[in-house]
């Protein structure tokens, strides 16, 4: 029999584990064209949070009592599509769910062996790896001497967006939510300092750690971070803005103050989504997979074993629990 993660309730406030249910079902049939993947990994991302919402968002609502869908890397166990190869490994948007079938091969990406090992293509070299890329680099534009700012240092994004600005050049600060992921980046996601925004006053700890202000800040979170990251700007500073999920769980906007700052500072404030920027994912493969390969970045991965447990890992990350990406590890 598969196993599948439903999504069943339209969380208020923070989600729970009620809003999903773990069922057996049959298992998937593999027509003419289709392919038939193993689930490997799965990719629990904090934008799934937004999806769980009804209304408008930059990617479709989960369907109530269907399967949860994210990325996931698997590997091919039956293929009736030429463009695909039994021992493949692949990723795509697929169920949460041991089995799927990418009808006619659909929306199934072929992993290059060279690249490492497979689950990097939903994670340091795959979409959250470009995000990385495209807020710390293409629109922060860091120079050398640069202060650049990086809130949730230790997630997914920030662990290497701050190794790629130390790259360029810049001093680089960041702020996480414990103690334990203030020292994961000082010690290996080359941070020059990094301060916990849960013991300490955001401002006093901006005004210690950058004390020639800040030039590039890229913002994970939103909320009071992002408004003590505009008292403390400098003139031309830039904002690539690729999430916000303090608010990802409130029931009402709070609003951002201070935005006068933006004119006075003449403030280049970027929102921007990684799916506009996939045109650019093979070249940024091509330029960061040796980098890591040859230990010259570290990325760390937070696996959770067990599709029962896919949830209960959502929900975790969401809190904050994880030190880099986490991932479902399902086979």
């Amino acid at each position: 029999m598969n196993i599948r993660v439903l999504f069943v309730r339209r969380p208020v406030g923070w989600v729970d584990e009620s809003c999903f249910r773990i069922e057996s079902c049959d298992e998937p049939a593999c027509g003419p064209g289709d392919v038939l993947v193993q689930a490997l990994w799965l990719s629990l991302d904090p934008y799934l949070r937004g999806r769980m919402n009804e209304g408008s968002s930059y990617a479709p609502g989960f369907a109530l009592d269907r399967p949860v869908v994210s990325r996931v890397v698997g590997r091919v166990i039956e293929s009736r599509n030429e463009r695909f190869a039994e021992g493949d490994h692949v990723w795509g948007f697929m169920d949460w769910a041991l089995r799927s079938v990418a009808p006619r091969g659909e929306g199934l990406n072929l992993i290059d062996p060279a690249l490492g090992r497979p689950s990097l293509a939903i994670s340091a070299l795959g979409m959250p790896g470009l995000t990385a890329w495209t807020g710390a680099i293409e629109l922060g534009r860091p120079r050398p001497g640069d202060t650049v700012y990086i809130s949730s240092a230790a997630g997914t994004i920030g662990q290497l967006a701050g190794q790629f600005a130390k790259r360029a050049g810049a001093r680089v600060v960041g702020s996480a939510g414990s103690d334990d992921k203030v020292a994961y980046v000082l010690e290996h996601c080359a941070y020059d300092a990094a301060f916990n925004y849960k013991t300490r006053d955001i401002d006093d700890a901006l005004h210690e750690t950058c004390p020639d202000g800040i030039d590039v800040y890229l913002d994970n979170v939103g909320g009071a971070t992002l408004e003590a990251a505009l008292r403390h700007a400098n003139v031309a500073a830039r904002f690539p803005v690729c999430g916000m999920i303090s608010t990802y769980n409130a029931t009402e906007d709070p609003g951002i103050k201070g935005l006068q700052q933006l004119l006075w500072k003449r403030i280049e404030m970027t929102g921007f989504i990684v799916s506009d920027h996939l045109h650019k994912l093979a070249a940024y493969q091509a330029r960061v997979a040796p980098w890591i390969r040859d230990g010259e970045i570290h990325f760390h991965e937070d696996i959770v074993h067990g599709i029962e447990r896919a949830p209960a890992a959502l929900i975790g990350m969401l809190k904050g629990e994880a030190i880099g990406k986490r991932l479902v590890q399902v086979a």
